[in-house]
């Protein structure tokens, strides 16, 4: 039996590479003479800071995590991290001062990792519902019958009972929005239990 896959791109660069192995998924399935619709069982979510995504390929709506919407300034990220007062020693070591920055928040991170991960911490129980929901879907009888089916007609076997699950997160080191969430994204994947 197939694999049950949840691909976690994040960051511009990381929801781009989502839309390569989408593209290479379906090209796959026709060569296979198999729908082109990306089994259930094969799940995809980009996580990003811009409200709209701008991945190319373009992903599905429901695909897509916009972490701050169009009015949202750094100011009122920071505003939503200093009224918690649990995390003031988790940030006071790389806290970004938001008068000296000129970054539009909107449009990303600017290449700025310390931004990115602020953005992360401030918007984790965000991320971790839409990455819940993400798990949900590959935990469901629809989801392990299409990679049955897949498997079936691929390689003329039975498939087995069970479909290991696996979560691959893809990740820009050097950017914003990808290098600052990835710590926090994969604490939370660790902390599901999955």
């Amino acid at each position: 039996m197939y694999d049950r896959y949840l691909f976690i791109g994040l960051g511009g660069s990381g929801g781009s590479t989502l839309g390569r192995i989408k593209e290479a998924l379906r090209t796959w399935l026709a060569e296979h003479n198999l729908a082109p619709d990306i089994p259930a069982g094969w799940q995809f979510l980009h996580i990003d800071t811009p409200t709209v995504s701008d991945s190319d390929p373009p992903l599905l709506a429901d695909e897509y995590l916009g972490l701050v919407t169009s009015s949202v300034q750094f100011s009122n990220v920071q505003q939503m991290l200093d009224s918690d007062i649990n995390l003031h020693e988790e940030i006071q070591t790389w806290r970004v001062e938001p008068t000296g920055l000129n970054v539009s928040i909107t449009k990303g991170a600017g290449q700025f990792r310390a931004v990115g991960q602020t953005i992360s911490i401030a918007y984790s129980k965000r991320i971790k519902t839409k990455i819940e929901q993400s798990l949900a879907r590959l935990s469901s009888k629809e989801a392990k019958a299409e990679i049955a089916e897949v498997y079936g007609s691929v390689t003329g076997k039975l498939a087995g009972s069970e479909s290991p699950l696996r979560i691959v997160i893809v990740s820009s080191l050097a950017g914003g929005t990808g290098a600052g969430l990835l710590q926090t994204v994969c604490d939370i994947v660790r902390a599901l239990d999955t």
